[in-house]
């Protein structure tokens, strides 16, 4: 059986079709991850056992994301000698309705259902056994168990019956049929018989089961009714008494609402009337005063201030004025000093010079030193100084200071007046210090006055929000009637004290519980009795139990004897399947020189026996062990590699064993992963030899050794 080309159309990562044609012996297809390489593998196989109607997930999800119509593929190959086309298309919506199934041979066109049967009659290889055998997919070397193996050789042992041992299994099973047939009326005659005898003795048994029942569900009903009653009447106390509670509460916080009310109106009003008597007795005399009098007391004794840094300014040049006029004249009386002593030395000097010259030379010269000194000597240019400007400057302080001490005097603050004559510097610190001192205490009087009148203001706004809300005289009216309506509710909470000493709130949330659940029970085994009584009414008269039971027996003993004679055939059935499995061989000793031929050249000679022990588990002799290791992925034997290479040859040698007249092509996704360089190029030669006789298709993201060169190749984009 040899793959010829394959087409495929909106099936996974192709959209469009591609068509792809396969070497009879060795094709190698090459492309990097998530080209398509596992996508065509899974073409082939969907090709060869997928039927195009199923609704299963999987086939949906091959279709290309976005095709509107589905995915199709179509292969071709040869099979036993003749040359066959094989076309499936699954839709993307109602794939029972819409899909196709083509099949051309040589001779025959056929679609849908006839195309399906013809084509497992052509095939005859079971999914199962591909899978298992000559296809490898992505990590799946290891994945082959022992029981997948003895599935395979029962498989094999099947396809070996003679026809002359189906000849004589076709008697047995056409013997069989018949005395199943027999037997299967003889049961059915049974089932009726005992459906009848079951009904017959279940009849008896729920009349009597029935009567029993009402007489239970009475006594009960009655007990619970007189519990019912006594426990309702004691709950019904106990809600009026929570009722109690709970209103004298909502009154007690009700009239507590209220009282807070009052207080809080009262202690208002209370403080409203202190500030009131307040304002009336200390700040009188501020309530007389004009409403700008503040803003005039306070511009004038800014003015004031101002006045008085001018004064002082003004005061303090004079004094530099006076100061530079005394130099100014020191210096000409200096000047005058200079040019009389010059003269007087300049006449000693023509005196003497006649009698001493030197000493009269010397005079001369000091006098002219003189004279040039006196002469020479200029004094400063003293600047205009106008006094005007130091007594406007006093005029006005006094003015202010005056108006400061009437506005004072206005307020209640007694303070002397600047004197007329003489500078206002002359006005003692200690006068200063009473201005300063009066300023300050009625600016604080004047502010505690205004807070005291924005409190009573702020005060008479929240007396009004108040009283808005609740108005006196009927919140006290109120609150009487609800006094009296509390000591009512007291005293009915008094005479029921011993009710709420003996039943507490968890108690009486118990009973309550325990009254709905008798209460539901009640209604439950009213509801029981009406039913009883009804099926009592409705039950049919039955046939006698004791004539059902002789007819049953006489049946079972009918069917007791065609049972036998059934086991009998099916005895002598197996032991003729038995002896032609002994007569078959095993599949260990078959399989076991294959995977030995294919286990040197995968390994380089490192790995050379291996056997199947009695539950088919492959073992490979270690060389540097000595000892037979049970080849599994866990064992610390083996690398990741070596165990891909001993599956790799199990799988070469399962395909040779279970070759009949039909030899799979060797499907191979990836499988040499983890080979090294040198095991790759060796597993390669090896499939180049198995390509002689058995078609290898390669599946492969790895780059081909550069001397090595397959039948064909083809790349993925």
């Amino acid at each position: 059986m040899r793959f010829l080309r394959l087409s495929v159309e909106g099936y996974g990562r192709f959209k469009e079709r591609h068509t792809f044609e396969f070497n009879p012996a060795f094709t190698c297809i090459l492309g990097a991850n998530e080209s398509g390489k596992s996508t065509l593998l899974a073409a082939l196989l969907d090709a060869l056992y997928t039927v195009p109607t199923t609704t299963a997930q999987a086939a949906r999800e091959r279709i290309h994301w976005g095709h509107p119509h589905g995915w199709t593929v179509e292969v071709e190959l040869e099979l036993r000698g003749q040359r066959l086309r094989v076309r499936k298309f699954h839709p993307v919506d109602e794939p029972r309705r819409r899909a196709e199934f083509w099949l051309e041979t040589d001779s025959e066109t056929l679609q849908g259902e006839a195309a399906r049967a013809r084509w497992e009659q052509l095939w005859r290889v079971p999914q199962e056994v591909y899978l298992a055998t000559a296809c490898v997919r992505q990590r799946e070397l290891s994945h082959l168990s022992p029981r997948s193996l003895r599935a395979l050789q029962q498989q094999l042992r099947e396809s070996a019956v003679n026809a002359d041992l189906n000849r004589i299994f076709n008697a047995l099973s056409t013997e069989q049929r018949r005395l199943r047939t027999h037997a299967d009326q003889h049961q059915r005659t049974l089932n009726a018989l005992d459906q009848r005898l079951q009904q017959a003795r279940t009849h008896a048994f729920r009349q009597r089961e029935l009567q029993t029942r009402l007489q239970q569900i009475r006594a009960e009903s009655e007990t619970l009714r007189h519990q019912l009653a006594h426990d309702e009447a004691l709950l019904e106390r106990w809600r009026t008494l929570r009722h109690y509670e709970e209103q004298l509460e909502r009154l007690q916080r009700q009239a507590d609402a209220n009282q807070r009310h009052l207080n809080q109106l009262e202690q208002l009003e209370r403080r409203a009337n202190d500030l009131e008597s307040e304002l009336q007795t200390e700040f009188a005399d501020l309530e007389a005063l004009p409403a700008d009098f503040k803003e005039r007391l306070d511009a004038a004794y800014a003015q004031f201030q101002q006045l008085q840094q001018r004064a002082a300014a003004l005061t303090a040049e004079a004094r530099r004025h006076q100061q530079l006029r005394q130099q100014a004249i020191g210096r000409n009386k200096a000047r005058v000093g200079f040019a009389v002593m010059g003269a007087a030395l300049l006449l000693a000097g023509a005196v003497l010079i006649q009698t001493m010259p030197l000493l009269g030379a010397v005079a001369i010269g000091l006098g002219i030193v003189a004279v040039g000194v006196a002469a020479l000597w200029r004094g400063g240019t003293l600047q205009t100084y106008s006094e005007s400007a130091l007594t406007d400057a006093y005029d006005a302080l006094r003015q202010r200071w005056d108006q400061l001490t009437a506005l004072l005097q206005q307020a209640g603050y007694t303070i002397e007046s600047m004197p007329r004559n003489g500078a206002p510097a002359q006005v003692s610190a200690h006068t200063l210090q009473q201005l300063e001192h009066a300023v300050q205490q009625f600016n604080r009087r004047w502010r505690a006055w205004r807070e005291r009148c924005a409190e009573l203001e702020r005060l008479r706004h929240q007396i009004e929000a108040l009283q808005a809300v609740h108005e006196p005289k009927a919140l006290r009216d109120q609150q009487r009637a609800l006094a009296l309506e509390i000591l009512g509710l007291q005293e009915k909470l008094q005479r029921e004290a011993t009710l709420r000493e003996a039943l507490s709130a968890e108690a009486a949330l118990r009973l309550e519980t325990e009254v709905a659940r008798r209460r539901e029970r009640l209604n439950q085994l009213e509801a029981e009795r009406l039913r009883c009584e009804g099926a009592l009414q409705t039950l049919p008269d039955t046939e006698p139990v004791d004539a059902l039971e002789l007819e049953y027996a006489r049946a079972e003993r009918q069917l007791q004897q065609t049972q036998a004679r059934l086991r009998l055939l099916q005895t002598t059935e197996q032991l003729l399947r038995e002896a032609n499995a002994r007569y078959l061989s095993h599949l260990s000793p078959r399989l076991q020189p294959r995977i030995e031929h294919y286990l040197p050249s995968l390994t380089h000679g490192r790995y050379t026996r291996a056997t199947l022990d009695e539950q088919l588990s492959l073992q490979v002799l270690h060389p540097e062990r000595g000892d037979w290791l049970a080849v599994e992925i866990s064992h610390p034997a083996w690398s990741t590699s070596v165990v891909d290479q001993l599956f790799f040859a199990c799988r070469l040698g399962l395909a040779d064993a279970l070759a009949d007249d039909l030899r799979l092509p060797l499907l191979l996704d990836d499988p040499f992963v983890h080979f090294d360089s040198e095991r790759y190029r060796a597993a390669l030669e090896l499939l180049r030899a198995v390509a002689q006789h058995t078609q290898v298709i390669l599946f492969s993201c790895r780059p081909l050794p550069p001397d090595f060169a397959p039948d064909a190749v083809l790349r993925l984009a």
